[in-house]
């Protein structure tokens, strides 16, 4: 049976091979991932579809693949027993000694333009002089010992391109990463590449303009706190303020329309739907999943959407078609701390909201100074479709139904 890359979702047609979890020659069971790919979007898994044995391996991690790309050769054996795939044991080939640390090393010859050799060595950690910050063990320690070492044909015959994920430290374990002794170099995920390209687009392509405005968060604070209990007993969620900004965003888009719009062309598209991307923080990069119709949804369905894509996103669950079709973009940064920032525009919207940290500040309130919760909020807009004038009255509608929140109750 062949192993092919599946549909990677819309709009999606190229992913890499991000690791296999299967070596060549395991017993694999039924549903057992095999393989990850990543996307400019999300990681999918390829799963075993019977028990087997992953026979060959053609695609290595870190090499990009199409739909349909063959990636492995998998022999279906239902017959194999349970007990078989519980031990899933190889024999050992090389009798390790288990106080041992093998690494495996690329050694080259460096003394012209090509590359001469690739030797790949056993040698023991132990023997080697660390000169690397924390007593690493970096490339140039290795190759001096292997200068002044007299390797046996034996040493020469491992396979560099089945073992190179070893190299140099076992905290190491990208085989892309090369190191000297105070730097190190990692290939870019898809994922951070395809990121890369669309931020740079959407500077060189959009005329972006960031306004500015401040919210007194005291209302929606206190509404929160005199309901957060009951509504997590009720929901099984928390109150947060995404939930209120959500709201607030899709009232302020009915009423400035360009801004839930995009430019294709000469023509400016403009959306009935309203779908918001919510930019999360994730351990592969930036994801920004979409909450769709938000107009049509209630406090506690948003808040239990974006929940959920939270805990999908520490996983790595999150699909592409969950981050595809967005047409606007809330990013709160005050999560992190950020005072104040100018938030990039997510291609091809219009418009993107930065939130950032609540602080007690000085207010001037009917002549009188008070100390309130206030937080700054900012609005990058492409200056091509959407006016000044527009991007300032839909910024103030938000601050505005921040401030008042029954407004967004009553419809108001």
């Amino acid at each position: 049976m062949k192993i092919l890359v599946p549909a990677l979702g819309e709009s999606v047609s190229e992913a890499t091979v991000a690791k296999w979890l299967k070596n060549k020659g395991d017993l694999v069971s039924k549903d057992e991932v095999l393989v990850e790919l990543e996307t400019d979007k999300a990681t999918l898994e390829v799963y075993a579809q019977s028990n087997g044995v992953l026979s060959e391996i053609y695609i290595k991690a870190g090499e990009d693949v199409e739909i349909g790309t063959e990636l492995a050769e998998f022999l279906e054996n239902e017959n194999i027993k349970s007990d078989e795939l519980a031990k899933n044991t190889k024999p050992d080939l090389q009798n390790k000694d288990d106080k041992k640390e093998e690494i495996i090393i690329e050694a080259k010859n460096n003394n012209n333009k090509e590359e001469k050799s690739i030797e790949s060595v056993q040698i023991s950690s132990a023997e080697i002089k660390r000169s690397g910050a924390g007593n690493k063990i970096t490339k140039n320690d290795i190759e001096e010992f292997i200068n002044g070492a007299n390797l046996s044909p034996s040493q020469r015959r491992e396979d560099i391109s089945t073992k190179f994920e070893n190299l140099i430290d076992s905290n190491l374990e990208n085989k892309n990463i090369v190191t000297s002794k105070n730097s190190t170099r990692v290939a870019m995920t898809r994922l951070q590449r395809t990121m890369a390209e669309r931020l740079k687009s959407a500077q060189n392509n959009a005329a972006m303009l960031t306004t500015f405005n401040e919210v007194d968060m005291s209302n929606v604070i206190n509404i929160r706190k005199n309901n957060k209990d009951n509504f997590e007993k009720k929901y099984g969620v928390k109150l947060g303020f995404m939930s209120f900004f959500c709201n607030a965003v899709a009232l302020a888009l009915k009423d400035i329309k360009i801004i839930n719009s995009e430019i294709d062309g000469n023509d400016i598209i403009y959306h009935e739907h309203i779908d918001i991307g919510i930019a999360l923080g994730a351990p592969q990069g930036l994801l920004v999943p979409v909450v769709r119709s938000v107009d049509t949804k209630s406090f506690f369905e948003i808040e239990k959407e974006i929940f959920d894509f939270g805990i999908e996103a520490k996983e790595g669950n999150i699909t592409s078609d969950q981050m595809t079709g967005a047409t606007f973009t809330i990013t709160n940064g005050g999560i992190y701390g950020s005072m104040m920032s100018t938030p990039i525009l997510n291609p091809p919207q219009t418009g993107i909201l930065g939130l950032h940290q609540i602080k007690d500040r000085p207010v001037v309130d009917n002549g009188d100074i008070k100390i309130k919760p206030m937080m700054y909020i900012a609005l990058t807009y492409d200056h091509r479709a959407v006016s000044g004038k527009e991007a300032v009255s839909f910024l103030v509608k938000v601050k505005e139904f921040i401030e008042q929140p029954d407004r967004m109750l009553i419809g108001l």
